[in-house]
């Protein structure tokens, strides 16, 4: 991508033309009576302001109300082939003209405003501009469209990170190592946002006031060039050093028990990064709080799985071990029953947590209980975050104990959740196209299965049944 340097800045709306703002005024009280009206005049603005963030979520504001009720599926269908010339012309210019490549992504979601890729198309492109809040804006919107995508996390982290939101950044990390515990990537992401945040809260980036702390100019150099990019134990454990000196002048300060702890986590030394928790937890101002209690759980899993993968790295080299797969067995079913009483303790004792019962019943799925799984994939239901998962999980739950036809109804409302084909779409669809075979609706499970063919003809084994459901038909012709 071309990293030239960009003349457009990120402009708040109190700083625009006088003009421009009245403007805007009349475009926000056109949304509700004449939304098309509203994104013309946005869509005019932004070619002369793409750094006006206010304007763009104006527009977004205005493009979801005026596609709200047309999100059938002919509709979306209707919309990716009218927007098939701009995502080409976008894709195209994103190297050589990131503001045009803008303009383009705009337009393919005033025709579809969940459109994921368009969204990261505009996220790429504001990158290339360094407007970096408006990166941010773009990836938050392609997550909440595309909620599982590993690749637009990472990017509205990087983005985070390099709008000031450092926090934020590390909140998307976590989200990451919660799915995927010791994903690289995001544990890079953790390390460079806890470097900006430290950066951050000493003010390090006001001008001088960043050498005036340090003890000699070569170490200035040095952690300056660290700050951008942190990726070697060495770095990391500097900082850990300098926030628990910091720590005895703050004993109460949270924000450097969790600088601490990330530091910790980061270096993988988790009996370390637990110490500190417990004595942020026992701090007056750690006592309550509720993040506290569940970074311990994570961080204990964490430790037991690095225990984990050290036995099977011994494995590895000894296959015939008996002795190294027995305690293989053993930790793991060590770490799946802490969990497990783990999930349970949290339901009981936040019974309205229901992000707490979605986690609960994948455990109690994986054991198999299937009955008990059922009942917490309900209630998870209530929390938006994880509606779409708990009633997939609850279809699955379903066709397992042989009720393919309330698997089907739950399946069907899931997929409906979803607009466009993402990951999580296609696991719909495939567990849909599953539970219509046990129904013994071969016709249905195969019309599923094609969505996908037609979007990822190598997602599982939809090739194959797709080919064999065809071999069948010609031989009975």
């Amino acid at each position: 991508m071309d990293t030239t340097e960009s003349t457009y800045q990120e402009i708040e709306l109190k700083d625009l033309d006088p003009r421009l703002r009245k403007q805007v005024e009349n475009a926000q009280k056109s949304i509700s009576r004449n939304a098309s009206y509203a994104i013309d005049i946005c869509t005019n603005i932004l070619q002369r302001e793409p750094g006006c963030l206010d304007v763009r979520k104006i527009l977004r504001t205005a493009q979801k109300r005026a596609t709200a009720g047309k999100t059938s599926g002919f509709s979306r269908l209707l919309g990716s082939v009218t927007s098939a010339p701009f995502a080409i012309k976008a894709s195209t210019q994103l190297k050589k003209d990131p503001k045009a490549a803008m303009e383009s992504a705009e337009k393919m979601l005033s025709n579809d405003p969940a459109n994921a890729s368009a969204q990261r198309m505009l996220g790429q492109a504001a990158e290339a501009l360094g407007l970096w809040e408006t990166a941010a804006f773009a990836y938050e919107e392609a997550k909440a469209a595309d909620p599982k995508s590993l690749e637009i996390k990472l990017a509205l982290g990087n983005a985070l990170i390099e709008a000031g939101r450092a926090q934020d950044a590390v909140h998307v990390a976590g989200e990451v190592l919660a799915d995927l515990p010791g994903n690289d990537q995001a544990q890079e992401l953790v390390k460079r946002a806890s470097v900006a945040e430290s950066m951050k809260r000493g003010k390090w980036e006001e001008e001088g006031g960043f050498r005036d702390k340090l003890a000699n100019e070569e170490e200035a150099i040095e952690l300056e060039q660290q700050a951008r990019v942190v990726n070697d134990e060495e770095t990391v454990q500097k900082l850990v050093s300098r926030n628990l000196k910091l720590l005895e002048k703050e004993p109460d300060n949270m924000n450097l028990y969790r600088d601490i702890i990330n530091g910790y986590r980061n270096l993988e030394d988790y009996d370390k990064a637990l110490e500190y928790l417990k004595m942020a937890r026992e701090r007056p101002t750690g006592r309550g709080d509720t993040t506290l209690e569940r970074l311990a759980s994570d961080l204990t899993v964490q430790s037991m799985r690095k225990r984990i993968a050290g036995v099977e790295e011994q494995l590895a080299a000894k296959p015939d071990d008996a002795s190294l797969q027995q305690q293989i067995e053993s930790l793991r079913k060590e770490e799946h029953d802490f969990r497990l009483k783990n999930a349970r303790e949290t339901v009981e004792k936040y019974p309205n947590d229901y992000a707490a019962r979605f986690d609960l019943g994948q455990l109690l799925y994986e054991d198999g209980q299937f009955d008990e799984a059922i009942q917490q994939f309900q209630q998870a239901r209530r929390n938006p975050k994880v509606r779409t998962r708990a009633i997939l999980y609850l279809g699955r739950a379903l066709n397992a104990t042989g009720k393919s036809d309330m698997a089907i109804e739950q399946l069907k409302a899931a997929k409906g959740d979803v607009i466009g084909m993402s990951d999580l779409k296609k696991e719909i669809i495939y567990d849909l196209a599953i539970a219509y075979t046990e129904h013994g609706d071969e016709d249905s499970s195969i019309e599923e299965l094609k969505e996908i063919y037609q979007d990822d003809i190598g997602y599982k084994d939809v090739s194959d049944r797709i080919n064999a459901y065809y071999e069948k038909k010609k031989k009975n012709q």
